[in-house]
């Protein structure tokens, strides 16, 4: 997919979209005016990433895909109220401490990272990885203009997940995450038709699964759509959930 950087119609966004373009490597595209369609023809270009000071959006199949930090906002705010982690499957699940380096390998628009960067607190850390430069490029930004204060925790790094576990030392984070497309998509959940529009639609190989237990400190959190059968393909067993979830999680002890 050929991706170029954009700004709105106001002609004052174009710093902000001139410095995202330099960030992710991609060409600017300037908007003088003209409709996103127009844009992205003459610049040769499949989506743009539209970038102003305070918005990040995706230009994709003629609609705007703005990011928002949508329902995580929410989950952070019970998170920092105290609420008890049972109402947040991922957190439950990943039993994540104070300081905690956190490894999300199919970060996708960055939810699940940003919840898990409040839980670690200030002095913990989250590597997000995605393989969609599109994706990657969209989380970023929108990371970047998010009011929470954890999303300044939050690390994107456009990579293929199976090649970077392999590059890291073994026991070098705590807690590595995968959230792998679902075999069957979940109608109206907000943003989860441009994910997998757009994700590495590849499931979680064994050996993948495998490497991440080695860079794990304690363990690693697969996430799966009920009723879990890429779990079971994978040899895991589902932690109990509550009645009528949509999602279940397997954690898996680190090796060694």
């Amino acid at each position: 997919m050929q991706l170029a950087v954009t700004s709105p119609l106001d002609a004052a966004g174009d710093a902000a979209a001139r410095a995202a373009a330099a960030r992710h490597g991609l060409p600017f595209a300037a908007r003088t005016g003209r409709p996103l369609a127009e844009v992205a023809a003459a610049s040769g270009a499949d989506a743009l990433l539209v970038v102003s000071r305070s918005r990040a959006a995706l230009y994709l199949d003629g609609a705007e895909h703005p990011w928002r930090a949508g329902m995580a906002a929410l989950r952070v705010k019970r998170l920092l109220q105290g609420e008890r982690s049972t109402r947040d499957g991922f957190l439950e699940a990943a039993q994540l401490r104070p300081g905690d380096a956190v490894l999300d390998a199919t970060l996708g628009l960055g939810m699940d990272a940003l919840v898990a960067a409040a839980a670690a607190g200030p002095g913990g850390r989250v590597l997000g990885v995605e393989a969609s430069p599109a994706l990657a490029a969209l989380t970023a930004e929108g990371l970047a203009r998010c009011e929470l204060e954890a999303a300044r925790r939050v690390e994107v790094v456009r990579a293929d997940a199976a090649a970077l576990l392999a590059s890291l030392p073994e026991r070098s984070v705590d807690v590595v995450a995968f959230d792998p497309m679902f075999r069957f998509g979940r109608a109206g959940a907000s943003g989860f038709d441009l994910v997998r529009r757009l994700a590495d639609p590849r499931p979680l190989a064994p050996e993948t699964l495998a490497r991440a237990r080695q860079v794990a400190r304690r363990w690693v959190v697969v996430k799966d759509g009920t009723p879990g059968w890429d779990l079971v393909r994978l040899g895991l067993s589902p932690l109990p959930s509550a009645r009528g979830a949509e999602r279940v999680y397997a954690r898996v002890a680190a090796e060694g």
